[in-house]
């Protein structure tokens, strides 16, 4: 069962992780609002690494059982 938990948790953090990325790269298209697009880039940034040190933090968790 805990591995189930596992595999769905890291399925739904790699896809908020690929979501940031794509959004990540998007924020680089030319616009007139540098700085709110800085902020975009930051937060889109932070949450995309978050979720990939959250799945490997799931993946270590599970194979140390």
């Amino acid at each position: 069962m805990k591995l189930c938990v596992v595999i769905l948790g890291s399925i739904l953090l790699l896809a908020v992780a690929a979501f940031c990325g794509f959004a990540f790269m998007a924020t680089f298209e030319p616009t007139d609002n540098v700085t709110q697009f800085m902020a975009f880039r930051i937060g889109y940034g932070v949450i995309g690494l978050g979720c990939v040190v959250g799945i490997g933090f799931l993946i270590a968790k599970a194979l140390r059982k």
